[in-house]
């Protein structure tokens, strides 16, 4: 990401400070060095303006330059410090495409500190006191216009834009035959329009023996053709008059290649812009890169929420060591390659699960760790529900075991006892344990229901009738608890299709619990009503409610918080709703009570309104 800068003589590879600018030249970001090189502290520079902070002899180059998409130098300018003087830095930029904000693209600047105004090109072999000097007693020598006979670049000078002098390169340049094709022309002939206004400005400044920078300019040639220049001028006393002197050199064929090398970047921005994963960089454990992915990953508005930020600020805290060790090798080089799985916190507050290819890179020269991220929300779940798939067959498993070993000895006793019944039906007793023998029959069926499906026998059900007994059923138990059962029909003659026996087990279940969850007493309330969607039935109890860690676990196979409980009659219930194409759901607040409603449909030609 970082880029080097050019000098004329040699190519500097220090960055000692950088900033994000908008189009506009607000300034977004600037590294946290700021207060060495400037006194300024991050946030009193952030939302700031470039051109109240340049001075104001240099905006018309800085604002040439920034929003020119190609450089081949460095631009020099003054920057003002808290203190209000000014200190020269020397910059490059770069460009990032942004698809969120209001802005189509940001301005990256790379910047070196210099001690002292930017010489000029080494091959002007001119002393530089010749170029600062600038008076009227110190005209061009004819030695020196000699010399510049001989540059291999082009060089003219002009006198407010009208050309005096132009040497061998320059005519060449321009494709002419001899200097006399040019000399007395106004240089904005050659000069492409579009850099006219700037070039008055330019040479304004020459003439009032101000510093000027490099800038890049179009020029059409005398055939018409067009080429790309490079600019260096300076004030010159030519013929006794104050003149320009311009240093050309001909930068076609590396914008060229520089176009080409950014079509490849842009190509590769929109990879990485267009990526269905995350692509992000990591440096100081910060966010300092992320691609739109990723800021829709974690439901942001725009970068700025995220980037600048911990990355361990929205990370799990059980999670952070882990991850952080990674990284941590990566930056080593221990490791060239991890990946790691993380869970996140969403600018939404919602939980999602990712995994992580971490590789080294650099962000500015110094080490860094590139992310390639993918969301695996969606995989977790499915993995969480074939896990409960698997302890769900093994529940079934082991009940089929259960009930097969308890018939064998039920049916023995059942035929001793039948045997030893007196045939004249006086003792009543052996009629109770018959019918507890056969209740034990009806619960081992209900077992072997979790190892196999088992035809259900569905028959019209009066739904009012069948819950009225169960409540008669449990009610003594309720009464010994002191808890309440209450009942409200919308609809009280109102049948459904099911096995009763089935539906029966189920309300049994709902309606114990509700009973466990209120041992100081309380109330059960069972409601019934038809909605579109079917016959929806409601069980609610004003006990203490169930946390949100234990809901989540509700009707997992041996999962019970009941000192006694085997964990499997929620289980049975919900498969049990399931056989019969319904729905169950449940909502819990802690203090205020749990309530379950059940979605079945309905045979709607068998309802009516009493």
């Amino acid at each position: 990401m970082s880029q080097r800068l050019v000098n004329h003589t040699a190519v500097v590879e220090q960055v000692d400070l950088y900033a994000v600018v908008s189009p506009s030249g607000k300034i977004l970001f600037v590294s946290s060095n700021s207060f060495e090189h400037f006194g300024y502290m991050q946030d009193e520079l952030i939302g700031r303006y470039m051109k109240d902070m340049i001075h104001s002899e240099d905006n018309f180059l800085v604002e040439s330059y920034f929003y020119n998409d190609h450089h081949l130098y460095p631009c020099a300018f003054r920057f003002r410090k808290k203190t209000l003087d000014y200190v020269w830095v020397e910059t490059t930029v770069d460009f990032i495409q942004n698809k969120i904000g209001t802005d189509d693209r940001e301005i990256i600047i790379k910047m070196k500190m210099c001690d002292s105004i930017p010489y000029w090109p080494s091959f002007l072999m001119i002393p530089k006191e010749r170029f600062t000097e600038m008076n009227k007693e110190m005209p061009l020598k004819e030695d020196e216009l000699k010399m510049l006979e001989l540059l291999p670049s082009p060089v003219f000078i002009s006198v407010h834009g009208h050309i005096r002098y132009v040497n061998k390169s320059m005519v060449a340049l321009l494709g002419a035959e001899s200097s006399k094709e040019l000399i007395g022309r106004s240089s904005f002939e050659f000069i492409h329009e579009d850099y006219h206004e700037i070039t008055k400005t330019y040479i304004n400044r020459i003439q009032n023996q101000s510093f000027v920078g490099l800038i890049e300019q179009t020029w059409k040639r005398l055939d018409g053709k067009h080429v790309d220049v490079e600019l260096k001028s300076n004030s010159a006393n030519f013929n006794g008059e104050n003149a320009e002197l311009v240093v050309l050199i001909d930068i076609s064929s590396r914008k060229k290649f520089q176009k080409i090398l950014q079509k490849s970047r842009e190509r590769y921005q929109k990879l990485i812009q267009n990526s269905i994963d995350t692509i992000a960089v990591i440096h100081h454990f910060n966010w300092v890169f992320m691609n739109e992915s990723g800021v829709n990953l974690f439901k942001a508005s725009d970068y700025p929420d995220v980037l600048g930020r911990s990355i361990f600020l929205y990370m799990l805290k059980e999670e952070q060591q882990h991850t952080k060790d990674s990284l941590e090798r990566i930056l080593n080089g221990d490791s060239e390659v991890e990946v790691i799985k993380q869970s996140w916190i969403t600018f939404s507050g919602s939980i999602i699960y990712t995994e992580a290819v971490c590789i080294p890179t650099t962000f500015f020269g110094e080490p860094a760790v590139q992310v390639i991220m993918r969301d695996i929300s969606d995989r977790k779940k499915t993995e969480e529900l074939m896990l409960r798939s698997e302890k769900l067959s093994v529940a079934g498993q082991l009940a089929a075991g259960i009930a097969h070993e308890i018939r064998n000895p039920l049916t023995a006793i059942k035929g001793f006892l039948q045997l030893m019944k007196p045939s004249d039906g006086t003792d009543t007793y052996y009629d109770i344990v018959f019918s507890e023998l056969n209740r034990i029959e009806l619960i081992l069926s209900e077992l072997l229901l979790l190892a196999k499906p088992q035809e259900s026998v569905f028959k019209s059900t009066h739904v009012r009738t069948l819950l009225q007994e169960i409540s008669t059923l449990l009610e003594t138990q309720a009464n010994l608890n002191n808890v309440a059962i209450e009942q409200h029909h919308e609809i009280k003659d109102l049948h459904i299709k099911c096995d009763q026996n089935q539906l029966k087990q189920v309300f049994i279940n709902l309606i114990k619990n509700g009973i466990d969850a209120m041992p100081q007493g309380g109330k059960i309330i069972i409601e019934t009503k038809v909605e579109q969607s079917g016959l929806i039935i409601l069980v609610k109890d004003t006990g203490k409610g169930i946390p949100q860690d234990v809901l989540k676990r509700m009707g997992e196979p041996f999962y019970t918080t009941k000192e006694k409980g085997t964990g499997l009659g929620l289980m049975i219930t919900y498969k049990i709703i399931e056989n019969h194409n319904g729905t169950t759901h449940v909502e819990s607040q802690i203090g205020k009570g749990t309530c379950f409603t059940i979605t079945l449909p309905i045979n709607k030609s068998g309802s009516s309104n009493e």
